[in-house]
């Protein structure tokens, strides 16, 4: 009797034990399936604002354009999105600026070369009205101005190619060139939906 009644509380502190640690796993994964579900309808949200917003501008590489960037998932407007957008823009002319001086180093003294120099200053006015005086406009909410900067740096692919064209030689910057064009008809689509109707 004396060995059942010293045996009883260790047996029950045992069982206490084990149903505190099953009360705690129980309320870790209760923690954790509640931390995750609430982060999932934010998420979703972002996609579904984007792909909302770019069905509006009728581009089909605007939710491509937009994914490619983290910051998208931090729009909450219009505007941010146009931002982003132009952003990305932006990297593609700088990107393209930095094409262009590796690929000037194996085609010095050729016609490739010459359309070379046409596509270095086609895209460094790009870049300049992109990054100054797009951003400016757009952050001033003259958003017209704003896209018919994009839309005019949008052409630098085009007389880049324009300029291979001329020399009659393949064009060693068309992967380059059609990155920029999305990127910024992707830009110009998204601040044309900031105009307000007339």
């Amino acid at each position: 009797m004396h060995c059942t009644v010293t045996l009883m509380p260790h047996a029950a502190f045992a069982v206490m034990a084990m149903a505190t640690s099953a009360a705690t796993t129980m309320l870790l994964v209760l923690v954790l399936s509640t931390s995750s579900t609430a982060t999932l309808p934010v998420a979703m949200a972002d996609a579904g604002f984007i792909a909302t917003t770019c069905n509006k501008t009728h581009n089909d590489k605007c939710v491509a354009v937009l994914t490619a960037n983290p910051d998208s998932a931090d729009a909450s407007t219009v505007s941010d999105l146009a931002g982003v957008a132009l952003d990305r823009a932006v990297a593609a002319a700088s990107d393209a600026g930095a094409v262009i001086n590796d690929r000037s180093s194996r085609y010095g003294g050729t016609a490739e070369g010459d359309a070379l120099r046409v596509c270095s200053g086609a895209y460094f006015d790009a870049a300049n009205d992109l990054d100054i005086d797009a951003h400016d406009s757009l952050g001033s909410g003259d958003y017209a101005t704003a896209s018919r900067l994009v839309s005019g740096a949008g052409g630098a692919a085009d007389r880049c190619e324009g300029a291979f064209a001329a020399a009659k030689v393949s064009s060693v910057m068309a992967d380059v060139d059609q990155k920029m064009k999305e990127r910024c008809s992707v830009a110009r689509d998204l601040i044309n939906l900031l105009i307000p109707p007339k």
